[in-house]
C-alpha cells in the first residue's frame, strides 16, 4: 500500500541538507550552506485550525485560553492562538503530535489550505516594508500580535512574534495557491539583505528562546549553525 504524501505549496531551489518526514510531509530541517541570515522558513506543514462559534474566549482547547481581544496572540509551548474577530480564531501548532481538540466540532483543520512563511532576522521589518503597508512597528502593539491585511496585494494573516533585533520574527499566512508567489517576491525583496531559505531548525531554536530558553540565539551569525 502506498503511503500518503503531502506537498508544501512552497518550493525553494536551495539544496536541503537534512529532511524529516513528518505526518506525510517532507520537512526541510536544514539547507546546505546555511550561514548568515536573514532567513525565510517554510512552515506550511504545521497544524492549523480555524475555530468558529460564539463565546470563543470561553473555550479551552488543550487547556489554553483563546485571547479576548482581536489582534492579541497567545504563544505558549507548541501553540499560537489568534483571535481574528469575536466568532473566529485560529490555532497554529508547531509540534508533530495531534492535539486532543482536533476532532471537536468547533475546530476545522485547515493545515493544507494555507501557506505559512516565517521571516527571521534583524532585517525582517525592512523587508516587510517593501511588501505591505501594514504598520508592524507601531509602539501601541506589543508582540506577539496579529494583523489582517494585504501582503503583496494578497489578504494575509500577519503575526509579529518578536521585534528583538536579531531575533525579530514575522509569520505570514496566505491561501495556499499564493504561497509560492509570495515566497519568491519576499526573496527578491530581501536580496539586498541576502535573504535566503532556512530550515525549520532555525525557527525551532528561536521558538525555544521565546518560550524561556536562556541560551542566546543569533541567526545573523557569520558561520555555523544555530546552537
Amino acid at each position: 500500500m502506498k503511503s500518503l504524501k503531502r506537498y508544501s505549496p512552497i518550493k525553494f531551489i536551495d539544496t536541503p541538507a537534512r529532511i524529516q518526514v513528518r505526518n506525510d510531509w517532507e520537512v526541510v530541517l536544514e539547507y546546505e550552506n546555511e550561514q548568515k541570515g536573514p532567513f525565510l522558513v517554510d512552515l506550511s506543514h504545521i497544524g492549523k485550525w480555524d475555530v468558529e462559534g460564539e463565546d470563543l474566549p470561553l473555550l479551552r482547547p488543550a487547556g489554553l485560553a483563546i485571547p479576548k481581544d482581536s489582534e492579541q496572540c497567545l504563544l505558549t509551548g507548541d501553540f499560537l492562538l489568534n483571535l481574528i474577530k469575536w466568532n473566529w480564531a485560529t490555532i497554529w501548532h508547531f509540534s508533530e503530535d495531534m492535539p486532543d481538540f482536533a476532532e471537536e466540532f468547533a475546530f476545522t483543520n485547515v493545515t493544507e489550505a494555507y501557506a505559512l512563511i516565517a521571516l527571521l532576522g534583524r532585517e525582517a521589518f525592512s523587508i516587510m516594508e517593501k511588501l505591505t503597508s501594514l504598520d508592524l512597528l507601531s509602539p501601541k502593539r506589543k508582540p506577539p500580535f496579529l494583523i489582517m491585511g494585504p501582503v503583496v496585494h494578497i489578504r494575509s494573516q500577519v503575526v509579529v512574534l518578536s521585534r528583538e533585533r536579531d531575533r525579530s520574527a514575522v509569520l505570514v499566512a496566505c491561501p495556499r495557491g499564493y504561497g509560492q508567489s509570495i515566497a519568491e517576491i519576499m526573496l527578491e525583496s530581501g536580496k539586498e539583505y541576502r535573504l535566503r531559505p532556512g530550515g525549520e531548525n532555525i525557527f525551532s531554536s528561536l521558538r525555544e528562546m521565546w518560550g524561556g530558553t536562556t541560551n542566546p540565539v543569533n541567526i545573523n551569525r557569520e558561520e555555523g549553525k544555530v546552537n
